[in-house]
């Protein structure tokens, strides 16, 4: 009964390799998680815009020239953007993580949302149309984490 009690170092050990090994592959897993859910929420925002830039279509027969023009994007500092879209000084928006931007070329346009996540990767950017339905994931590689990446750079 007058034994030591506790733990060995070896004992230690093994329980802090495992938990690196387990934090070698969730912190990756969580932050792709992160980042797709993030870039769900631009996809959102796309298709509130395309929505809205066939409302201004309808009403002015020609598409907006800035996100700023768009009800949903424009700031309170351009609140003169909805009624008059020549008075609109910024020509992006950032809603919440993405940057977004049209271009409009007469009888189309394209919304993009940008977002430099890491500066290792390319620049995540998601695309709508107005002849799509759907938004487009143009850099699939852009939301992939790298604990190698994190640690040394």
């Amino acid at each position: 009964m007058g034994g030591q009690r506790g733990f060995t170092l070896v004992e230690a050990m093994v329980v802090v390799s495992i938990l690196a090994v387990l934090s070698a592959v969730a912190i990756p897993s969580y932050q792709n998680y992160i980042n797709r859910s993030k870039q769900t929420d631009a996809a959102a925002s796309l298709m509130t815009a395309r929505l809205e830039m066939e409302e201004f279509f309808a009403d002015n027969g020609h598409y907006a020239a800035t996100i700023q023009c768009l009800p949903s994007f424009a700031s309170s500092a351009n609140a003169s953007c909805i009624s008059n879209c020549g008075a609109c000084t910024a020509a992006t928006a950032k809603p919440r993580y993405y940057t977004l931007s049209i271009a409009s070329t007469g009888a189309n346009y394209q919304i993009s949302a940008t977002r430099k996540i890491y500066t290792w990767a390319q620049t995540d950017v998601v695309t709508i149309t107005g002849n799509s339905e759907n938004p487009t994931v143009q850099n699939t590689d852009a939301l992939k984490f790298s604990v190698f990446q994190y640690l040394f750079n």
